[in-house]
């Protein structure tokens, strides 16, 4: 069997081997070393170009873009009117953009660029699932960077990221310089903060270039930075680039990563009204804490603060850690009970039923109310298996075939589910 495209509009997620991340966490030394990875797949290419170019679109035409100009960060850019969707057009804008700023080197970037496209988010997903499956979701999350310019040297000069960096050239190249961690503990240079790391600024490194580990990549390959690396990209002359970096952060502590959950749980109505009085403890000796009993209004708020914490969990889990995306990707055909369909390892789907024939149903990161929860469950359970499954099966009653249907084509329409052929 095979897995059918998207009628209206294809989307090719990455087909990554079994194999993959085996021989890249080899390369890298358990994410310890940088190096260069073939990207995988048979098309040679990560993310398609013009897919990159039309999120680039979507952020320009947002107005979420920050533009720096030889160096220097513009709080109020001048761009020019049409974002780019082809190659020539995207360095005519680079062209257009230096013009109008009167610069030589320009970039435009984002921070969090996935929840300006739900395709490229998803392409994300599948690409780093078999990363998660080894070593786990990162607190705080896995956050994708937009890089676009025309430069000859970094943008923000000489630099480190709190996260493991996976690089991924889209048009042009990347040529790196990298020392690690320790390297410039003694060098008396100025750190400056820098939004995910240290930053030391555009400074003159030829005195370290010796000691530099260089690295170059280009479209079909992907250039790993562990965390903490310190990272500087210098050309012969200024070129052309476009590129997605995705940043696997592990650097939370538990108490920023729970603090969410937590404060979600406080902010409850319930639990700002009086509280209960409790009645004096006797003296005596204990031998743990266990034998204090707790206020009732008190036990309540830490099951509260427990179940908002797994709600936490389960979304998470369902995004890969992946932050942004999760709309509708493409149109699903008419769905009957001999449509064949499959779930994706890497975006499951979470039912939890609450006892009253609703549910909460969990996929891409988020949660929805689910009512008829009691008919849909085995839809869920036949796509958490990974297997190929006739629609019909799912369907314990003719009563509930709406239900069933009606969920399995949003699940297909959002990518979660591929039809099979």
């Amino acid at each position: 069997m095979t897995t059918a495209p998207a009628e209206n509009t294809a989307i090719r997620f990455p087909e990554v081997p079994a194999d993959f991340w085996e021989r890249a966490l080899q390369a890298t030394d358990g994410c310890t070393r940088p190096a260069v990875l073939k990207s995988p797949g048979s098309s040679g290419r990560l993310f398609p170009v013009e897919d990159v170019l039309e999120l680039g679109a979507d952020i320009i035409n947002a107005g979420d873009v920050s533009l720096n100009i030889d160096g220097t960060l513009l709080e109020n850019p001048v761009l020019p009117g049409t974002p780019p969707r082809t190659v020539a057009e995207f360095e005519q804008y680079l062209a257009d953009l230096a013009a109008q700023n009167d610069a030589e080197a320009v970039t435009y970037t984002r921070d969090y660029c996935l929840r300006h496209s739900d395709r490229v988010a998803m392409m994300t997903r599948a690409f780093i699932s078999g990363f998660v499956d080894r070593r786990g979701i990162p607190a705080p999350g896995i956050n994708v960077v937009y890089i676009a310019g025309h430069y000859q040297e970094t943008w923000i000069g000489l630099h480190n990221d709190w996260c493991d960096t996976f690089l991924v050239p889209v048009h042009g190249r990347k040529k790196i310089m990298l020392w690690e961690p320790g390297y410039f503990a003694d060098a008396g240079l100025e750190e400056k903060a820098a939004f995910n790391g240290i930053c030391f600024g555009h400074l003159d490194v030829s005195p370290y270039a010796a000691d530099a580990l260089v690295l170059e990549a280009e479209p079909g390959e992907i250039l790993f930075i562990p965390e903490n690396w310190w990272h500087y990209n210098q050309l012969p002359a200024a070129e052309t680039s476009l590129a997605l970096s995705i940043g696997v952060f592990s650097n939370g502590a538990p108490a920023a990563a729970a603090q969410p959950a937590i404060k979600a749980a406080l902010q409850m109505p319930q639990f700002h009204r009086r509280a209960q009085s409790h009645p004096r403890l006797p003296g005596g000796v204990l031998t743990s804490l266990t034998e204090v009993e707790l206020p009732a209004d008190t036990e309540a708020l830490l099951r509260a603060i427990r179940d908002s914490l797994a709600v936490q969990q389960l979304t998470r889990s369902t995004s890969n850690g992946v932050i942004g995306g999760g709309g509708v990707l493409r149109e699903a055909p008419a769905l009957t009970a001999d449509s064949v369909l499959r779930g994706r390892r890497d975006s499951p789907v979470v039912l939890l039923r609450t006892g009253d024939g609703t549910g909460l149903l969990f996929t891409l990161g988020a949660m929805h109310r689910q009512p008829d929860a009691a008919q849909v469950g085995g839809l869920i359970e036949h796509l958490a298996t990974g297997r190929p499954f006739r629609l019909g099966q799912a369907i314990a009653e003719p009563g509930h075939a709406p239900a069933v249907t009606g969920l399995a084509r949003s699940l297909y329409e959002r990518g979660v589910a591929d039809l099979v052929v």
